[in-house]
């Protein structure tokens, strides 16, 4: 029931700061998704990657911080409906664009954000 209770919260602190970022966005909403997409990739990697191995924290409160802050955060629901929307649109350069850099920034800064994790591991066991 924790955990239930952990992924609520973070949940909507995570959904929260998605509404904002979109919201000061304007009218650029295809690069804010984009971004906080990307953004929630590093965290992701970087807070699951770090944080268990540098303090002590229950699976609970991990599966909080994991699907509820960054899963409230990030959004795969709207990188689709614009994916497809743009591509049903004709907008076929721009779509094609859209999901390249979502897809590979994505994955580019998962890995940067699992590399910081495991560099900041390493200096603090002297390395």
């Amino acid at each position: 029931m924790r955990k239930v209770i952990y992924i609520f919260i973070f949940g909507f602190i995570g959904g929260l700061l998605r509404g904002y970022f979109t919201f000061i966005s304007g009218n650029n909403h295809f690069i804010a998704t984009m971004i906080i997409n990307i953004i929630g990739s590093f965290l992701l990697a970087f807070i699951t990657g770090l944080l268990p191995k540098i303090m002590e924290l229950s699976e609970a409160l991990i599966s909080g911080i994991s699907m509820g802050l960054i899963g409230g955060f990030t959004t795969f629901s709207t990188f689709s409906f614009d994916s497809i929307s743009l591509l049903m649109n004709h907008e076929i350069g721009l779509g094609i664009l859209y999901i390249s850099f979502s897809l590979l920034g994505g994955l580019i800064f998962a890995s940067l954000g699992n590399s910081l994790g495991n560099l900041i591991i390493d200096r603090g066991e002297g390395k």
